[in-house]
């Protein structure tokens, strides 16, 4: 097991979580770059799209690497979802280039390319859990996804209901904050069990 796979694991999780995505705003009848949607709506969205990422995110990097000899620590289980949270930010930004201005292409790399790495490592204190203490993967990943996919419906809706790119980036910056806060917390946590 190496680090490009799970890279590669991170990345195959953008493709369906982008097809969810749309397939969620065809559903509910809103355009993707429709601007003034109604709070509900984009909130709705937000929701949508934390559950589905991380999810799918947290769920193809376990089962690529859940039987790799070289995942034998939960150390190792952090640094792969560490790297496949940067596979899927990586597509997903390739995805965004060519709708976005400079200043929000700069906040998709500072911001959100840290932000997809922190919330991976949320939920791979999940994973260990699930590979170390042996409990079913939704039994022990549940709570961890729920938190990342929390986190990253905030910042979803926090970057949407901005007035502009200034109030956009410092609520943002604020929830990456708290994200790596978290991040760091639960591996502690798990490192002092």
């Amino acid at each position: 097991m190496s680090l490009l796979v799970a890279f590669a694991a991170g990345s195959a999780a953008y493709h369906p979580a982008a097809w969810l995505n749309t397939l969620f705003l065809d559903t509910i009848g809103i355009e993707m770059n429709a601007v003034n949607l109604p709070r509900s709506a984009t909130a709705a969205y937000s929701a949508f799209v934390g559950i589905n990422e991380e999810f799918l995110k947290c769920l193809i990097t376990f089962l690529i690497i859940k039987d790799s000899k070289n995942y034998e620590t939960p150390v190792q289980g952090y640094i792969y979802a560490a790297s496949a949270g940067l596979g899927f930010a990586l597509l997903e930004n390739i995805y965004y280039l060519k709708g976005l201005n400079t200043e929000m292409l700069l906040m998709r790399l500072c911001i959100s390319t840290p932000l997809h790495i922190s919330l991976a490592l949320i939920w791979a204190a999940g994973i260990n859990a699930a590979k170390f203490a042996r409990c079913g993967f939704l039994q022990c990943a549940a709570g961890y996804i729920f938190v990342s996919a929390a986190l990253h419906s905030t910042y979803n809706y926090q970057a949407i209901y901005a007035g502009s790119i200034s109030e956009s980036a410092v609520k943002t910056l604020t929830v990456l904050s708290v994200t790596i806060i978290t991040a760091f917390f639960f591996i502690r946590h798990h490192k002092n069990r």
